[in-house]
Parts: C-alpha cells; structure tokens; sequence
C-alpha cells in the first residue's frame, strides 16, 4: 500500500497553525499507568496506555519506548503502530508545513518514511483502528476559520467532520458528511463529489456498523480507481490506490456478514500485491469461523510466508491447529512461538494445553508454570485455569 502523509492535503486547507494541543482520555494517571507497566511488563496493552500517557506529558522519547516495547509484545497492536506513525509530528509539529511546502529537512526524512510504514501498517493490520490518535498529532485549526461567525459556519459545514471522525465522534462524522451529500441540488453533482467525501463517509459509517453503508461508499471508490477516475481537486486528491480500496471492502464485507465476497477480495488483494499478509490472515479467521480446517491451516501458512518477521503469526496457525483437534501438529509452532515470542504469555498457555492432550505431564507443567511466571494480571481466566492444569497434573 502506498499511503499519502497522512491526509496532509486536507489538513493543510483547513489548518495551518501548530499541532493542537488535544490529551487522550486515559483510564488513570500517568504514575498508576507507569507502575501498572512495571508490574505488566509482559502486557503490550499496559505498555501502550503508558506511552500515551506520555504523549500527553509531552514526553515523546518514553512514548516511543513504551510503544515498541507494546508491539514487540503482540506485532499485531493497530494502535500502538498508529501511534509510533504520529510521534514525528508531535514532536516537530512545523512538519505538516513542510510537507506540504517540499521543505522537509533532510535528517526528518528517514523518520517520515518510517512513520509512514508504521501508518500503513496500522491500516493493514486493522482499517478501522482508533483514529483519536490523529486528534492529537494533527494540525491546529487556522485562524481564519474563527475569525467570524460565517467562517466558522462554513467551517463546520466542509470540514468538522474531520473533528468528529478523528476525536471518535463517527456518528457525528457521518450526520455531516451524509448532509453534505444531501444538500447536493442534483444527482450529477453527488455523483461528481470528490473522493475524500466518500472514503470518509464510507469510513465513519463502518465504524458505527453501518458495513453496507460503508460498503456502497468503497464500491463506488473502488470502481472510480478501476476506471481510473478522480474528481478530486488538487487540494484535496486523496491518493488511495486501487488495491487498498479493494482490501478496505474485504474487511467490510467480512465484518459485514458476507464471507463468499470478502474471500473473493482478499484473493483479488493478494494476486496484485502479495504483501497484503493480513488478506491471509482475514481468510484464515473467515474459514476456521466455519470450521473450514484445512483451508484456515494453508492461509496461517501463507500468511507465515509473507511475513515470516511476525511471531504472532506462529501462534496463530498453532491455535487453529489446535483447534481443529491436531494437537501433534499443533506442538512444533507452539513450541516456537513460545521461543521467539519470550514475552507473549498466550504461546506457552496454548502450548501446555497441546502437551497436556498429548500425554506430556512434564512439558505440560514446564509450559504452564512459564506461563504464571509471566501472565500479566489481566488474564485471569487463563491463570486461574493453568493453575487447575497444574493441580491436575501433579
């Protein structure tokens, strides 16, 4: 996928002063949140609600620890990658200008294009990751739009749905954005609206679970980048690429409740760019959903094979090996997940299960007391189970 940074031309019309000054709403304090990290350190959830705590201190060097150390942890963390792709902007928030005006320093563009990796990684990873992020990294909103009651009426008509949409008002978003396609005198000029009015309904719309909605929306996105159509203005060109278009649909109609046409576009996803790993993963979890075994098992080894950098994906073809009753099958990926992945307290709990079915007492015990040595507290459940394992197996 190739992404723009990151929405910057609508940002620039609409905003040109420095980043806003917005915090994120945190469940408790910087101090509770650093000590429940310490005690957690095994938590990639407790790690990444630190790090956000210290964004909002302004402490951007231990934002970014506490956010690799959260997807080091599960590679998988949408918001964790979404939020490492915003730390340059916070901490030089001139960027958006200099983007915009081809005058980035030299020593930045390494970082942007890292950012920009770790943004379509979020995306691919989760197209409907948390957009609050981009509340706070985002630019300040220029002067002239409260300069007068008329621009701030003409404000909230074209554009405050980018608050909405990025402050996780989506249902807001998408009232603004279906008025504004409403208020169009004719059916020529709907249809004429340019692409970013459509890509932003269509994606507000799937975050209130409006999928056919947000379905209608990417189709006519899809088909305008198949026909090589794009209305958009200079301004406002929002280039999306086709096979990203393609993929945002999949997961619609995944998420939508039809998994025949969702497959269909993984597979059309992947015959035009096989880096879509996750198209692989998303089929996986489609085909064990109904209990499709060896289907689900060669998408987890496909999904392997394009990204062989993420444990995670081990421990996935492990869990529906193991699932599907292959426990023999299932203990070699288990078993390496619990090596490359020393801090993800799910692969040896899994593992001791597998050993505990296949009459291994010792390996199962050894799996199960790694385990609790490393399960962060929230996985109740599960300690509470591996210790009843445990009970049993004495």
């Amino acid at each position: 996928m190739t992404r723009r940074l990151i929405w910057l031309p609508i940002f620039a019309a609409v905003a040109t002063t420095a980043a806003a000054a917005q915090r994120i709403r945190l469940p408790a304090g910087l101090a509770e949140l650093e000590q429940r990290a310490v005690k957690d350190s095994n938590d990639a959830a407790a790690h990444y609600n630190v790090a956000l705590a210290y964004v909002n201190a302004k402490r951007y060097d231990d934002a970014e620890r506490a956010l690799r150390t959260a997807v080091s942890i599960e590679p998988k963390l949408a918001p964790a990658w979404l939020a490492l792709s915003r730390l340059p902007f916070l901490r030089r928030p001139r960027l958006w200008d200099e983007i915009y005006e081809r005058g980035v320093p030299d020593e930045w563009v390494p970082r942007l294009h890292e950012a920009e990796s770790h943004y379509r990684r979020a995306f691919l990873i989760d197209p409907l990751v948390d957009l609050r992020m981009e509340a706070v990294a985002r630019p300040g909103r220029s002067a002239f739009w409260v300069s007068s009651p008329a621009a701030e009426q003409l404000y909230n008509y074209l554009f405050r749905f980018l608050d909405d949409l990025m402050e996780g008002r989506y249902e807001a978003a998408y009232g603004r954005l279906n008025e504004l396609y409403d208020n169009m005198p004719t059916v020529r000029e709907r249809d004429g609206l340019p692409n970013f009015i459509f890509y932003y309904r269509g994606l507000a719309a799937a975050h209130i679970g409006r999928f056919r909605e947000a379905q209608t929306d990417f189709s006519l996105l899809l088909q305008r980048a198949e026909n090589h159509l794009n209305p958009d203005s200079l301004v406002y060109y929002l280039p999306l690429e086709l096979n990203e278009y393609r993929y945002m649909l999949a997961v619609l109609n995944q998420r939508g409740g039809d998994p025949n046409e969702a497959i269909r576009l993984f597979q059309q996803t992947l015959e035009n760019d096989i880096g879509y790993y996750m198209a692989h993963v998303q089929m996986a979890n489609i085909y064990e959903g109904n209990q499709m075994w060896p289907q689900a098992v060669q998408a987890r080894n496909r999904a392997i094979n394009a990204n062989p950098d993420d444990a995670s994906l081990v421990l996935d073809l492990g869990l529906t090996l193991a699932k599907s009753g292959q426990w023999a099958s299932a203990e070699e990926p288990l078993q390496q997940a619990v090596t490359s992945s020393p801090r993800d307290a799910r692969a040896p709990y899994y593992l001791g299960i597998v050993e505990q079915q296949l009459a291994k007492p010792a390996e199962a015990r050894a799996a199960f007391n790694r385990f609790l040595a490393i399960a962060p507290s929230r996985y109740e459940r599960q300690i509470a189970d591996a210790k009843q394992r445990l009970a049993a197996l004495q």
